[in-house]
């Protein structure tokens, strides 16, 4: 008569989420849902607009806030996977870190060329009254979200959610230093501080990409 085996498998305990940061990842992922909603509607129409106006200032604000949608969309998934896999959300941190830090320089390559080219040129854009109206709006909207996201992510010890909040941010003084050139472009037919003010927001971009790309290699 054969004897029959049982085996028992060993289960590894699962990490339990605190209740407290199950909150601070609940207020995490809302803030998420509304910068990929608010940026991916605004960021698309506003690169449409910089097309047809050729204005490399309001370019480089629609390529940041689409970025930052896009780094929204990694946070949101790595977020919701801390709450059933803490160590998996742990390796997507690193992660995302490294894609907002490595989107930062990427877009900051291509406005700056753009810009660059723009003065090299000579290129006038035209005035554009869309682009001053998003701009004055993404104003409020995106420093509020920028200042929660900061909050959150000093909370959750999230470099890659303070990242993200960098370029939030980013995105309200661009979109405040892109209202400055339409207008002035408008009123004193000042060509050059469109690609002047593309210019200095990719620099900007640069080195805070490389700041967060130091501070995930060395902190």
């Amino acid at each position: 008569m054969k004897r029959s085996v049982v085996t028992s498998r060993r289960t590894t305990p699962t990490r339990l989420v605190p209740p407290e940061r199950s909150a601070l990842l609940g207020a995490a992922l809302r803030l998420s849902y509304i910068t990929i909603g608010w940026n991916s509607v605004v960021g698309a129409v506003a690169l449409v607009v910089s097309v047809i106006d050729e204005s490399p200032a309001l370019a480089g604000f629609a390529l940041n806030a689409l970025l930052d949608s896009a780094a929204s969309v990694v946070l949101v998934w790595r977020f919701s996977r801390e709450r059933r896999d803490p160590a998996g959300a742990e390796r997507l941190e690193r992660r995302a870190q490294y894609g907002v830090a490595f989107a930062m320089v990427a877009v900051a390559s291509y406005v700056g060329s753009q810009a660059v080219r723009g003065l090299v040129e000579g290129s006038h854009p035209e005035a554009s009254v869309f682009g001053a109206v998003v701009s004055a709006t993404s104003v409020l909207v995106l420093a509020w979200l920028g200042r929660a996201k900061l909050r959150v992510a000093a909370d959750l010890s999230s470099r890659a959610l303070r990242g993200d909040a960098v370029l939030t941010l980013g995105s309200v003084a661009l979109a405040a230093t892109t209202l400055v050139a339409l207008l002035l472009n408008a009123g004193l037919d000042w060509w050059w501080t469109d690609p002047l003010v593309a210019l200095f927001i990719a620099g900007e971009l640069a080195m805070e990409g490389v700041r967060v790309a130091v501070r995930h290699r060395f902190g």
